[in-house]
C-alpha cells in the first residue's frame, strides 16, 4: 500500500471503528455522561440514607426512583429488577423498551399531564391512561403564534386516577433510569431531580 493510499483509507477506517464502538456502548444518547440532578429532598438508595447532594455518588449509573408515601423522600435503586418488583406490588409492569404502548380508550377519564413550566404552566400535554409518548419530539410543534417543545423541557406534571412512568431516554428505554409518579400527584419535577430530563412517558391503565 502506498503512503497516499494509506492516507486516504485511514480516516475511513477510523470512522468505522468509532461507529462500531458507539454501537457496542449502547444507545447513542447514552454516550453522554450520566450526571444526576440534585433533588430537593433527601434520598434512600438501596437502603442507604443520603443527603440530596450525595446522589452524585451514583453518577454514571442509572437510578430507578419513586417518592415515599409521605412525599418527603426520594426512594431509589440501582437495580432494574428491584424497581420492577416494586411496580409489581402495585400490579404494574414496565412497557417493553422500544415498543409502543397499546392504544386503548382512557379508563374512566384517567390521565397524566406534562407541562413545560413549573406549577403546571407553559405548554401542556395530556396522556390518557393506557397510552404513552415514546418520543417527546412527536408532540412538539409550531403554529402561527408560537412553538412548543417537550423533549428535555418538561418541568411539572400531574396525574389523575392512574400513575405514570417517566423515562430519561426515548422509546421507554430504562438505560439511564426512570421515575414512577403515583396517581393523584401534582409535582414539580425538580423535586425528585427530573427537571428538563423527560424524553418518554407512559400513563398506566
Amino acid at each position: 500500500m502506498t503512503s497516499r493510499t494509506f492516507r486516504r483509507t485511514l480516516p475511513a477506517a477510523l470512522a468505522a471503528a468509532t461507529a462500531a464502538l458507539a454501537l457496542a456502548a449502547g444507545p447513542a444518547s447514552a454516550a453522554k455522561p450520566l450526571v444526576h440532578q440534585t433533588p430537593k429532598v433527601p434520598l434512600v438508595v438501596d437502603g442507604q440514607h443520603l443527603a440530596p447532594k450525595q446522589i452524585h455518588r451514583y453518577d454514571g449509573k442509572p437510578l430507578y426512583t419513586r417518592m415515599s408515601a409521605d412525599g418527603k423522600t426520594l426512594v431509589g435503586t440501582t437495580k432494574l429488577s428491584k424497581f420492577k418488583a416494586f411496580l409489581s406490588t402495585k400490579g404494574l409492569t414496565m412497557p417493553a423498551a422500544g415498543k409502543p404502548a397499546k392504544a386503548r380508550t382512557s379508563a374512566a377519564g384517567h390521565w397524566s399531564r406534562i407541562c413545560t413550566d413549573n406549577f403546571l404552566r407553559g405548554n401542556c400535554y395530556t396522556i390518557n391512561s393506557g397510552l404513552g409518548v415514546a418520543n417527546m419530539s412527536a408532540i412538539s410543534g409550531c403554529n402561527w403564534f408560537n412553538c412548543w417543545y417537550f423533549d428535555n423541557s418538561v418541568s411539572s406534571m400531574d396525574t389523575y386516577g392512574r400513575g405514570a412512568l417517566l423515562y430519561d431516554l426515548s422509546d421507554f428505554n430504562p438505560y439511564w433510569g426512570t421515575h414512577y409518579i403515583a396517581a393523584g400527584q401534582q409535582q414539580d419535577l425538580a423535586v425528585f431531580g427530573f427537571n428538563d430530563r423527560l424524553s418518554s412517558v407512559f400513563t398506566y391503565w
